[in-house]
Parts: C-alpha cells; sequence; structure tokens
C-alpha cells in the first residue's frame, strides 16, 4: 500500500552575514524569535507567506508539563472553501512549537543554536494524506516543500518587521 504521508524539513540562518543588519533590518535574537512564534500561533496568517488565510483561537492552557496549548482553527488559502482546520498547538519553551492537525500531520518550528552561536529556525513537516494516491501524494509534496520555503522566510521577516518596531516604539518613549 502506497505511503499517503511524506516528512521534509527546511532551515534558515536567522540573521545572515550577507545582508546588512539595522534599524530597518534588525538582528533578532533567540528570545524575539520566541515571541514571534508565540505570536504566529495566535495570529498565522502574517507570517507564512499567504499560506493561512485566518486564525481563531479557541482557547489557551498551559498543560501538566508547564507548556502553554493554543487550540485554534486555521483556513488554509489552498482550500479557502473548506471548513477550517482545528490545531493543537504545543509550546517548548525556548525552542519548539508542535501544530498538530487531527489527520495525524505534524508541523514543528525549531529554534536552534549553530555552533559558532548562529541562530536557525526550522520547520519540519510530517504531512499525513489519507485516501491520495502515491502520484497525488508526490504532487502536493512538491507544493508544500515550496510552501515550507516561504513560511519559514515568511516569518523571518514578519518577526523582524516585529523587532523593528519594537526598537521605533522604545526609541521613541526616550
Amino acid at each position: 500500500m502506497p505511503s499517503s504521508s511524506h516528512n521534509f524539513a527546511y532551515t534558515a540562518l536567522v540573521n545572515p552575514s550577507d545582508i546588512t543588519l539595522d534599524l530597518t533590518n534588525p538582528h533578532i535574537t533567540a528570545s524575539q524569535l520566541w515571541d514571534g512564534l508565540l505570536a504566529k500561533a495566535r495570529a498565522a496568517e502574517g507570517f507564512v507567506g499567504g499560506a493561512i488565510l485566518s486564525t481563531t483561537v479557541l482557547d489557551e492552557s498551559i498543560n501538566e508539563d508547564g507548556n502553554l496549548v493554543i487550540n485554534r482553527e486555521v483556513v488554509f488559502s489552498a482550500m479557502p472553501d473548506a471548513k477550517p482546520v482545528h490545531e493543537k498547538v504545543t509550546a517548548y519553551e525556548p525552542s519548539q512549537v508542535d501544530f498538530e492537525q487531527p489527520n495525524g500531520s505534524v508541523i514543528s518550528n525549531v529554534i536552534s543554536e549553530g555552533l559558532h552561536g548562529e541562530l536557525y529556525l526550522t520547520y519540519v513537516f510530517r504531512w499525513m494524506h489519507p485516501g491520495l494516491s502515491a502520484e497525488e501524494v508526490k504532487r502536493v509534496m512538491e507544493k508544500e516543500k515550496m510552501g515550507a520555503k516561504t513560511a519559514v522566510q515568511a516569518t523571518l521577516v514578519a518577526v523582524r518587521k516585529l523587532v523593528q518596531e519594537e526598537n521605533a516604539a522604545r526609541k521613541s518613549a526616550v
């Protein structure tokens, strides 16, 4: 029986050396990136390059391990007329946020550090597509891989903008 799932990951350097980091393009710290991922969990449409049209937070709680859990519904742009998809979001501070869907799909956003202190953001995907043929899964996978790259880069752009706004607000308060 052909697999109706696929797994892949995409990683981006958060503060690449080939861009000029300044007031309009600020350096992002691990703490700021974490705050950005929590904001993304509550309002994904501003972070994933158009992949999600809307986010509705249903509730927030702290689980028995002390982790933030957000139950939300999202509408994906690939299926705007479909019912919202429920997601359980679990935040494992300070390095990982998991997004679990009822069909078994799981997306993890992981903050990590390299050997020399460089900061990375990785999205790990386990997409489940029950009922699709192997050929259909292959076509869907190519689209999802491109979407993953866009989502990681769009998240970094959105977090950089939040940091820029935070810096501007701090500067104007002085």
